[in-house]
């Protein structure tokens, strides 16, 4: 029961840590026209500000439109289990192996299962994280020091680090803090914008649950590549079961906002700071994933960075004698 509250206790402060560190920025803004401890009050304000009018029009649709969902999930489930009949029967007609078939089935089941699993996990995480939404409260509270104070827990980590080593530390963590920066917040925008533009488009087609749609859609945008493809599944499910002639249309819905994120908002907001070869992304996201499931896909492409960022200092630093 201990070691459960220090790993709750250490996420807090790990997720404070974060949400500083992506609001630092906006707060070096405000603190050149007022005091730090006023500049990050005003950004607190702002954000509770807009959180307000996100519940306000977008949660309860979001809401009803995700309940709506799940009450149909058994009917959904049963016409997914009706086309695999179906694809079945299509595969005996065309003299398909029946290794193949039962490999294929079992791959099918599988897939089932863990769907319905993760769902079932999932709605529990839920339940037990509103139990937890007082002790989460503590996240903004700590992260408001974190802000405030970022010089004083600066010096303490930096005292902490060896003077041998120190000057080449701080150069490589600043390194990595610019790099982490940008691919962060430019990340989180780009997801909001793919979100808001795939939502709007969902509507405009008139496919079902097209906020619930939009919301995988955005989500799934933070990673890079393979978050497109992740995040048009589950609406091409819905499509598919809904109507056939759905299935183009949200098809066409996702390239239109695909080539608008590749061709306008990528290059203006993040422009080619990775300096990655679309290869070493893949096998990052792809080892991330094998190794811990979609949760490591989101986290792939920045523990590279950071792992590039480290390699190169260390090799310099061995080479000029600073290490």
């Amino acid at each position: 029961m201990q070691w459960s509250k220090i790993v709750d206790i250490s996420k807090y402060i790990l997720l404070s840590i974060v949400f500083a560190y992506i609001l630092t920025p906006l707060s070096r803004w405000f603190e050149l026209y007022m005091s730090r401890t006023k500049a990050v009050i005003v950004l607190y304000l702002l954000i509770v500000l807009a959180s307000a009018i996100f519940l306000v029009l977008f949660i309860p649709i979001l809401i009803k439109q995700t309940v709506a969902l799940i009450q149909k999930l058994p009917l959904i489930i049963m016409e997914i289990q009706t086309y695999i009949m179906k694809l079945q029967d299509e595969m005996n007609r065309l003299g398909v192996p029946y290794s193949i078939q039962l490999t294929f089935n079992e791959y099918l089941l599988n897939t089932e299962r863990w769907i319905l699993s993760y769902i079932k996990g999932k709605m529990t995480d839920t339940v037990y994280g509103v139990s937890k939404i007082a002790a989460a409260f503590t996240i903004p509270v700590l992260s408001f020091y974190f802000i405030k104070d970022r010089e004083y827990f600066k010096r303490i980590i930096l005292s902490l680090i060896p003077s041998k080593v120190r000057g080449p530390t701080h150069k490589m963590a600043t390194e990595i803090s610019k790099i982490l920066n940008r691919f962060i917040r430019g990340q989180l925008l780009l997801a909001t914008i793919v979100g808001i533009l795939t939502t709007i488009g969902y509507m405009i087609i008139g496919l079902p649950y097209a906020a619930v749609m939009g919301l995988f859609a955005g989500i799934f945008e933070i990673v890079p590549y393979l978050g497109p493809v992740l995040g048009a599944i589950p609406a091409g499910i819905i499509a598919i079961l809904h109507s056939p002639s759905k299935l183009l249309a949200s098809i066409m819905v996702m390239v239109i906002v695909q080539q608008l994120e590749s061709n306008i908002f990528t290059p203006k907001i993040m422009g080619d700071h990775l300096g990655m070869h679309p290869v070493y992304i893949i096998l990052s996201l792809w080892l991330a994933g094998a190794s811990f499931g979609i949760a490591g896909m989101f986290f792939a492409v920045p523990a590279v960075l950071i792992l590039r960022v480290l390699i190169k200092n260390l090799y310099l630093g061995i080479v000029s004698g600073d290490y």
